[in-house]
């Protein structure tokens, strides 16, 4: 019976429908879980001269095993969903994290090798959809039944449970007349068939520098940002970015901004790579303010606590709606 309830509470937290109570330990309820939003419940206090947030985004990070990540990209692709048709959707994407260059990511915990991304409009989008019938919907249905099917391969899928974050977006910028990678009906991608053997093609790839920035220095951080000028809307193969900026007093992983720009392929993004913008955006910066010497006296504050660390991204299963991202 032990062996048991420890499955289920594993499953329960991987599934992220349901969560066990443990008042007597012999025969479990089955309850919505709300615990996996407490961080986007909690409104975040800001400077004054913060950005005001433009989008809201929210993640979960999947620590999926390496023989089974095909087999959870299908459940992806099969799943029931009404998502594009939810009043703010802007934007949807089922990430695989890849290396590119030197980025090593082996070291760094337990943060997973997937991550689904949803950009809503406003915050109020997300809190309707977290509360409504399309969320139960999409992860199980509420009902004992739906969560047995899905206790039946999530352990052999997952390593441990999912991992959320939620971010305001600032500072969004898009191409023009974006059209979505794939067909959509009903809410959910219609072209995509998963065999549970081959993973499922990239429609993006996705690249992000993340920021650990001291809170004495996040309002000029925001503002540096907001003052640079943007050339990415000139580049072939550039579709969005944004500024996250992490709705949370504390940041599990560390990292409180994070700098994300989507690119319609990685030879997209290579070409940005070696191109005069990218020069001219990042001539001046040889190396992070902060990083290499100490702060001189009477001076700002260093600008950040750790060098920016990169990290890459397919973008797969990709959503959008008539807004756009």
């Amino acid at each position: 019976m032990h062996q048991i309830i420890v499955l289920l509470l594993l499953v329960a937290c991987t599934c992220h429908a349901f969560v066990v109570p443990s008042s007597n330990g012999l025969k479990p309820t089955f309850r919505p879980a709300t615990g996996m939003f407490d961080e986007a419940l909690d409104e975040t206090v800001l400077a004054d001269g913060s950005l005001e947030r433009e989008r809201y985004i929210a993640c979960n990070r999947f620590k999926c095993r390496k023989n089974a990540m095909a087999k959870f990209e299908k459940r992806w692709v099969d799943r029931t969903s009404r998502l594009a048709e939810l009043d703010g959707f802007r934007w949807f994407s089922l990430l695989k994290r890849v290396e590119y260059g030197n980025s090593d990511y082996s070291a760094e915990g337990d943060f997973g090798n997937y991550m689904s991304l949803t950009v809503w409009d406003q915050k109020e989008n997300f809190d309707e959809w977290r509360t409504g019938e399309a969320f139960k919907e999409a992860h199980g249905g509420g009902g004992i039944g739906d969560f047995m099917k899905l206790l039946g391969t999530a352990l052999f899928i997952l390593d441990g449970a999912p991992k959320p974050a939620f971010y305001d977006g600032l500072l969004p910028v898009r191409a023009e007349n974006l059209v979505p990678p794939g067909e959509q009906a009903g809410g959910w991608r219609s072209d995509l068939v998963a065999d549970g053997q081959s993973e499922v093609p990239a429609d993006v790839f996705i690249a992000m520098n993340r920021f650990t920035i001291p809170d004495e220095a996040r309002v000029a951080f925001e503002q540096r940002w907001a003052s640079r000028e943007s050339k990415l809307q000139e580049l072939p193969g550039f579709l969005f970015f944004n500024m996250l900026r992490r709705d949370a007093s504390k940041a599990d992983d560390g990292y409180n901004y994070v700098s994300m720009t989507a690119w319609q392929d990685r030879a997209a993004f290579e070409n940005w790579r070696t191109s005069q913008q990218f020069g001219a955006a990042h001539g001046g910066e040889k190396k992070p303010e902060g990083t290499a010497a100490a702060k001189p006296a009477g001076g700002p504050p260093p600008m950040f606590q750790t060098p920016p660390k990169v990290a890459f991204y397919e973008g797969k299963i990709v959503l959008q709606s008539a807004m756009g991202p």
